[in-house]
């Protein structure tokens, strides 16, 4: 569902320019995609700036913006400014710009299906928001005057609120639930695989190890173990700079979750038994690994109902998104898309942005 462009937003600036000031440039720009970029067509710089809370555009959906302090706001809520470097806080806020551009990508065409939310629906939405406010001694006006919301971000918010939980509601029964978790049993059940690795690192010196050289010498080796050059075993032998080549490359069993960083148990269950995986790189070093055998869980689904109903929406989210971004008109205004994200934050994230 479209809504019309408030006046002194960026969309209403944009279209009054193209009306009154360039029209033949204006009509010229529409005709021709040889204008626009990934990074998102040239646009004024005022054009981008919020006129009432000064908040930046840095994204924008099917004409959308998605703004700086949404960002700021999300990266608040999920406590990941304690003792971090800028470069790694720019790698999560590009991370939540780019599920923020995710989510508006699904409501965007949730609101074109018999999900949608309906304009009365969204106000009834925003009075309970007034009250809520009112019951903390609050009134909305000096809530949008805090200069993190206004009227157009709050009911774009709740209408994303109301159509994924109406979508969550349909398609999450226990039927599909229960198929879900039998084909992802292994995250839920308790299910472990015995793994062993060869390791290239130097625990205690960071700073002189090369890990593209390293990475690039994994590779190499796992293309020889493939090919039958060598054997892993021999390749632990020979290669692994971990006490536990000693014996064998031990790394003893392994869940879906657990204490070791989040790609080394991600990875145990990334191939079938038998096979090799990697290389795959950690804050530790190099792991080639290989999955030697599994041992099946013992946990029924209706015991992790929860888990399985949080991982299953999720993955809604992601073919959502998937499925119909390439049919969305996005572009990013001075900030790169989403990189890969530390997956120790993942649960977080997906907590924070496929909840309803």
């Amino acid at each position: 569902m479209s809504s019309k462009p408030w006046i002194g937003s960026p969309t209403f600036i944009l279209v009054m320019i193209c009306l009154i000031v360039l029209p033949e440039a204006a009509n010229q720009w529409s005709l021709s995609n040889d204008l626009e970029s990934s990074m998102g067509p040239y646009l004024p710089e005022e054009t981008l700036i919020h006129p009432a809370t000064g908040a930046m555009v840095v994204a924008s959906v099917n004409d959308v913006p998605i703004y700086d302090v949404e960002i700021e706001r999300y990266l608040q809520r999920l406590n990941v400014f304690d003792d971090l470097p800028e470069t790694s806080l720019q790698v999560y806020r590009s991370t939540v710009m780019s599920q923020l551009v995710r989510r508006q990508v699904i409501l965007s065409y949730l609101q074109t299906t018999e999900y949608r939310a309906s304009e009365q629906e969204i106000s009834l939405a925003v009075s309970e928001v007034k009250q809520a406010l009112a019951a903390r001694g609050q009134s909305l006006d000096d809530f949008l005057a805090s200069g993190q919301v206004d009227q157009a971000m709050l009911r774009r918010n709740l209408a994303w609120k109301i159509v994924w939980t109406r979508y969550l509601e349909s398609y999450l029964t226990d039927a599909n639930l229960q198929r879900y978790y039998e084909r992802n049993y292994e995250r839920f059940d308790g299910t472990c695989r015995r793994v062993s690795q060869v390791y290239f690192g130097e625990p205690g010196n960071k700073d002189k190890f090369d890990w593209d050289v390293a990475f690039r010498e994994a590779v190499f080796l796992r293309d020889r173990i493939q090919q039958g050059q060598i054997t892993f075993e021999e390749a632990v032998a020979k290669h692994s700079q971990a006490p536990s080549a000693d014996d064998g490359g031990d790394m003893g069993w392994i869940r879906h979750h657990g204490p070791l960083d989040p790609r080394i148990h991600e990875a145990a269950f990334a191939r079938p038994v038998g096979e090799i995986v990697g290389p795959i790189q950690t804050k530790f070093g190099i792991h080639l690994m290989k999955i030697h055998e599994e041992k099946r869980g013992e946990t029924e689904w209706e015991d992790m109902v929860d888990e399985i109903r949080s991982a299953a929406a999720a993955f809604l989210f992601s073919h959502v998104a998937d499925r119909h971004i390439s049919d969305s008109n996005v572009y990013y205004f001075g900030e790169d898309e989403g990189s890969e994200i530390d997956p120790s934050f993942v649960r977080r994230f997906s907590d924070e942005f496929i909840a309803p």
